[in-house]
């Protein structure tokens, strides 16, 4: 779902920025500009976020980044200042560069040994799916409803998950340590 939801947006930047700033001579390197800060967040915060979730919890660490997320892809399907659309895609790389490595942590203390191999083959086949389904469906529901939609619609999806999360994914705690070990 993480994926799906960051990746909907991703066939629809162009067209987005071209919508707010007219058909400039410059126009793809101002969508390359709105659509690579996020990749450029994601890097600044990802390993403050990975050092996070050592200290506060993968699962904590996953529900703020799905919250944050949620709250900063919003307010982009109302947003028709290039600059301000900018900042807001910084923003949203922020929280999305700590989802895969909390999810992908998570489930790695979650599932026993024996069983960590087919789950990650299994996280990994659905973060595909994801990052094809996305933007397949970005591109649908952009044409057949608008572009603003598809940043609505994304919002909805990390709404989803962080419902999700917070209701069906358990917390890792370490294991206890017996006494005189």
């Amino acid at each position: 779902m993480a994926q799906f939801g960051v990746r909907t947006v991703q066939p629809i930047v162009t067209l987005y920025v071209k919508e707010m700033v007219g058909n400039l001579p410059n126009l793809a390197t101002l969508a390359g500009i709105a659509f690579s800060i996020t990749g450029l967040a994601n890097v600044i915060s990802a390993p403050f976020l990975g050092n996070r979730s050592d200290r506060i919890g993968y699962r904590r660490v996953l529900l703020i980044c799905l919250a944050g997320g949620t709250l900063t892809t919003l307010p982009q399907a109302f947003t028709d200042n290039y600059w301000l659309f900018t900042a807001e895609r910084f923003a949203v790389g922020l929280f999305i560069g700590g989802l895969l490595p909390a999810a992908n942590a998570l489930v790695g203390r979650l599932v026993s040994r024996a069983e960590r191999g087919a789950v990650y083959g299994m996280t990994s086949s659905a973060m595909f799916l994801g990052n094809s389904m996305g933007p397949l469906l970005g591109g649908a529901i952009a044409a057949s409803f608008g572009l603003h939609w598809v940043f609505l619609m994304t919002a909805i999806v990390m709404a989803a998950n962080l419902l999700w999360v917070y209701h069906r994914v358990p917390e890792y705690r370490e294991p206890a340590r017996e006494l005189g070990a």
